[in-house]
């Protein structure tokens, strides 16, 4: 192989023959089928505002993306390159025909139902799509009438086309075969059963989910009512600490001016007693003077 080929303006120039790129309606850069360099990236395209058919098949892609700003694009030939993932394609509403032949895609998006409701050709044939339950998130385009999903994994099953048939009731042609009315008898017999059983399934699961979130909502109205209940406690707690305080300061402040009383009491009976001893010291002094002055 010869490497890889970038996008360029010029490029696109050379291969459309037409230099004004912004009135560019279509673009095919299928460049070579075998040999030679081949497209890895989607780049540079941005400025093709009205580009309504854009053809990248047979290149090395692996990623979808940049396409975002093509909102007129109606065809998109992406096939037979190395994608893994459907992605970047949820602003192109006006995408009536989407090729993702030759990938590696395991899973359809379950946003293609709700982006994509212009579409009517889809095409994933050879990718890697195990499960039938894939195509149900088909089911909301409305307009989709030409599928082609063979040689995935999932067509191994015997009723694979009978259960697109039932669920996809818009398919006129399924792989490159038109969709009779007996096919479609066939495959309201054989599904509406099952698909009675899947929804009465899928209700018993949810009233499961609707009951356990409803006592998961009653144990936490609980935990609520407990924690409720522990604050008023404590708020209850805390005003009766705070009265408490309030008493015991009232208290210390009876006890303080008692103190302050008891305190000068003392204070004036210490000098009266110091005056007393004084008192009786100059009586005992005089009393001894007296004796002395007193004839033998």
């Amino acid at each position: 192989h010869g490497g890889v080929r970038y996008i360029t303006d010029d490029l696109i120039k050379k291969v459309s023959g037409h230099d004004h790129l912004p009135s560019l309606t279509t673009l095919n850069l299928t460049l070579s089928k075998d040999g030679g360099k081949k497209i890895k990236y989607i780049e540079n395209l941005e400025k093709l505002k009205k580009l309504t058919l854009l053809n990248l098949s047979y290149n090395t892609i692996e990623r979808i993306e940049k396409l975002d700003r093509l909102t007129l694009l109606k065809d998109l030939n992406l096939s037979f390159n190395s994608i893994s993932k459907i992605e970047g394609l949820e602003t192109l509403k006006c995408l009536q025909t989407l090729n993702l032949t030759g990938n590696r895609i395991e899973h359809i998006p379950s946003w293609i139902g709700k982006n994509l409701k212009a579409l009517r050709v889809f095409k994933i044939a050879k990718n890697q799509l195990q499960s039938l339950h894939e195509f149900s998130k088909l089911r909301p385009v409305r307009d989709l009438s030409t599928l082609t999903v063979a040689e995935n994994p999932v067509c191994q099953l015997s009723h694979c086309r009978l259960f697109l048939v039932y669920h996809l009731t818009t398919l006129e042609i399924l792989d490159s075969q038109v969709v009779t009315e007996d096919e479609r008898r066939s495959a309201t017999d054989r599904f509406s059963q099952v698909e009675l059983e899947r929804l009465e399934e899928e209700l018993e699961s949810k009233e499961t989910q609707i009951m356990r979130l409803k006592d998961d909502h009653d144990k936490s109205l609980n935990e609520i009512s407990e924690q409720q209940k522990k604050e008023r406690e404590i708020t209850k707690a805390r005003k009766e600490q705070q009265l408490a305080l309030k008493e015991l300061e009232r208290e210390l402040g009876t006890k303080n001016d008692l103190l302050k009383r008891k305190t000068g009491e003392l204070m004036v009976a210490s000098q009266k007693h110091y005056e007393l001893e004084q008192e009786l010291a100059f009586y005992k002094i005089d009393h001894k003077f007296g004796a002395l002055s007193k004839p033998p």
